[in-house]
């Protein structure tokens, strides 16, 4: 999920900056695919310690989107759920 998660905020930035699209197409999709190819290569050469830490980092790509995306949204000041009280 959080290969399919970062990628989605790569195809929305590219939505909100349509003159750089592609380009901000293609750093997504080679930043997913190499987290996704280090956590297969991890899986079948290195021990569950490495497979950890592998996915760890995947999840702290995907939290960095998220908190990245909450802070470029545009609608966000009209957005209850973003805000906190």
């Amino acid at each position: 999920m959080a290969y399919s998660g970062y990628l989605g905020y790569f195809i929305g930035l590219s939505v909100l900056k349509p003159k750089q699209g592609w380009t901000i197409l293609g750093v997504g999709y080679l930043t997913a695919a190499t987290l996704h190819a280090m956590w297969d290569a991890t899986a079948t050469s290195f021990g569950a310690l490495a497979l950890v830490l592998v996915g760890v980092l995947s999840y702290a790509f995907l939290a960095a989107a998220i908190l990245k995306a909450r802070a470029l949204s545009p609608t966000r000041q009209q957005n209850f759920a973003t805000r906190f009280f």
